[in-house]
């Protein structure tokens, strides 16, 4: 009785065993390796989203370039000085940024 279950499961598993959906395991397999269809996942975004969740604040970067002003303030030998040619092109480079990324419609 073991050897005819045996061969009995073993002419099941290469005949192809189905799923609930109707299709055949195996080939569940072979397809996840494939892109989904069209219209499958997010819709696309309406509108561009705001600025500020685009690119960080003047205040940010201006916080940013003080650091960075700073240490190299400090190894020159004026860490305050540093700072604050730090954190004035800090403050301009972020408001660049911002400018350039809502003229080329990334954000509003």
């Amino acid at each position: 009785m073991s050897r005819f279950s045996l061969i009995f499961f073993a002419a099941l598993t290469l005949i192809g065993v189905t799923s609930p959906t109707g299709t055949s395991a195996f080939a569940d397999i072979l397809y996840a390796q494939y892109y989904p269809p069209p219209g499958y996942g997010y819709p696309p975004p309406s509108s561009p989203p705001p600025c500020s969740a685009v690119t960080p604040g003047p205040l940010q970067g201006a916080a940013r370039g003080a650091a960075g002003g700073a240490l190299i303030g400090a190894i020159s030998g004026n860490a305050g000085r540093g700072a604050a040619i730090g954190a004035g092109f800090g403050g301009l480079r972020g408001a660049v940024r911002r400018g350039s990324a809502r003229s080329a419609g990334a954000c509003y």
